[in-house]
């Protein structure tokens, strides 16, 4: 390695990064965001100086890419957690709900024409949402407490995708700290735990490691794993399956690993059944056993089966992914069975539909590729711009450690596409008025299982970048630094 050539890269790519802040800052400037000017000046060094530390870190430490991305998700996580405003995160009050009830020991929510009955201490987290914030003057440092009320929502997904969020909660209690930390403790249990499972698969895994950091670290995965939700859940085993399809691609076929590989489809496609579609990625493994490939096309078989089952009534306790709420809280004029009745005497409307699931594509990950889409943020077209040609440029021209054939490769498109349009499928079903041209409700987070495998796909081998990864270290800090700022610049 040329020494000076890193070290001159390192201080351009510091420049950069300063630059980059100061753009933002320009990108996200108006009188309401800057009227508290003092609050944003401190945040914003704060996360400026926490960068820099961060980029240090990646520069001293880029031969160990699963620590690099320790740091970084670790950095940014916490950033999150503890500035982004209680319950501000989109349905982030629905799912604290649940984990509050797993806390509990409730493993299913029990709904009443009233709503749900639950610990009441976190209520007035909701206010967060219209813009009160922990400098404000609020009730989150009241007591944790058990007097209950009435919630309007929850979900009913799966009781193990809360576990993690449940216990920071029950450890905030076990302490006796106030209501807020018990907001903070569920969310750091999940960033802790996809921190600690990026660092491992990074580590583990034979090749693809820096594609793999770069996925774990964009700011659509930190901003999952930093809440209450059981998002975080789904990304992080996101993570292990993309990490044991490379392990078994690359020759590492056994027991072991089509077990971890399968085991982790099915825990999130109880969650949102068209993931069961990835457990189809076995067909791109070349199998020399058999005997092997006998057991996982028996897996894959028993995989889907049990995902479909999951949809109906059987397991609808502890596996249905609607929402439980009270009478008012539910949208007028859904109904899955009359959805299908009206698809099914208006063929013609598939063409509609399917016409709609590509012209909303840029809207869907360009407007919608963070969580902070749904209000009025200054500045967030342009932090998502340039988070998403990062990564298509990425996978598009660093160099990829393994090749996959183009057979392979269109087996991988395949089922995303299918992913795709099997998510929208379900939302048209259960979450779009009856008979409307258009899909509700469908947003970008839904896609990270499969957008992680982007790389696999248009990775091209005739144009290749190599041995830059100090900027795309810096790349990656640029946009968390300008994720962070969004809800800085637009809550305090």
């Amino acid at each position: 390695m040329n020494v000076k050539s890193h070290l001159t890269d390192y201080r351009v790519c510091i420049g950069i990064y300063i630059i980059s802040i100061l753009l933002f800052v320009f990108a996200m400037f108006t009188d309401e965001n800057f009227a508290h000017y003092q609050n944003e000046v401190i945040f914003i060094s704060l996360a400026a100086i926490l960068g820099l530390i961060a980029l240090f870190y990646a520069h001293k430490h880029e031969m160990e890419l699963h620590k690099v991305a320790l740091i970084i998700i670790l950095i940014f996580g916490l950033l999150l957690i503890f500035f982004t405003p209680p319950f501000s995160f989109i349905d982030e009050s629905a799912h604290f709900t649940r984990a509050e009830l797993i806390s509990e020991g409730s493993l299913y929510p029990e709904t009443t024409d009233k709503g749900i009955y639950v610990n009441d201490y976190y209520f007035p987290f909701q206010e967060s949402y219209y813009g009160v914030t922990i400098l404000s003057e609020n009730n989150y440092n009241n007591p944790i407490t058990d007097h209950k009320n009435y919630w309007l929502m929850t979900t009913k997904t799966p009781f193990y995708s809360y576990l993690l969020s449940g216990f920071g909660i029950l450890i905030a209690k076990l302490l006796n700290l106030t209501a807020i930390w018990a907001l903070y403790f569920s969310r750091i249990a999940n960033l802790i735990f996809y921190g600690a499972t990026a660092c491992f698969m990074i580590k583990i895994v034979p090749k693809f490691k820096l594609h793999l950091l770069v996925f774990s670290t964009i700011p659509l995965c930190i901003s999952q794993a930093s809440y209450s939700t059981y998002d975080a859940f789904i990304v992080t085993f996101t993570l292990i399956i993309l990490t044991y399809f490379i392990k078994m691609y690359l020759g590492e076929v056994n027991a072991k690993n089509l077990a971890i590989f399968f085991i982790s489809v099915l825990l999130i496609s109880m969650i949102k059944q068209p993931y069961v579609l990835i457990a189809l990625l076995i067909l791109a493994i070349p199998f020399k056993d058999n005997k092997l490939k006998k057991y996982s096309i028996i897996a894959t078989v028993v995989t889907f089966i049990l995902a479909i089952l999951s949809i109906g009534p059987v397991l609808s306790i502890f596996i249905s992914t609607t929402a439980a709420n009270n009478s008012g809280g539910v949208i007028t004029n859904i109904s899955m069975i009359g959805q299908a009745r009206f698809i099914a005497s208006n063929p013609a409307i598939i063409l509609t539909l399917i016409k709609d699931m590509i012209v909303s594509i840029p809207n869907l990950f360009l407007l919608k590729s963070n969580f902070f889409h749904y209000t009025g943020y200054k500045g967030i077209k342009l932090i998502n711009l340039i988070s998403i040609l990062f990564f298509i440029l990425f996978s598009l021209f660093y160099k990829l450690d393994i090749n996959l054939k183009k057979k392979e490769r269109g087996i991988v498109a395949l089922i995303c596409i299918m992913v795709y349009a099997g998510i929208n499928v379900i939302f048209y079903l259960i979450g779009t008025p009856m008979k409307s041209q258009v899909i509700l409700g469908v947003q970008s987070r839904y896609f990270l299982p499969v957008i992680c495998m982007l790389p696999l796909i248009i990775n091209t081998k005739y144009k290749i970048i190599e041995n830059k990864e100090i900027y795309i270290f810096t790349i990656i800090i640029i946009c968390l630094t300008g994720l962070f700022m969004l809800p800085i610049t637009h809550f305090y």
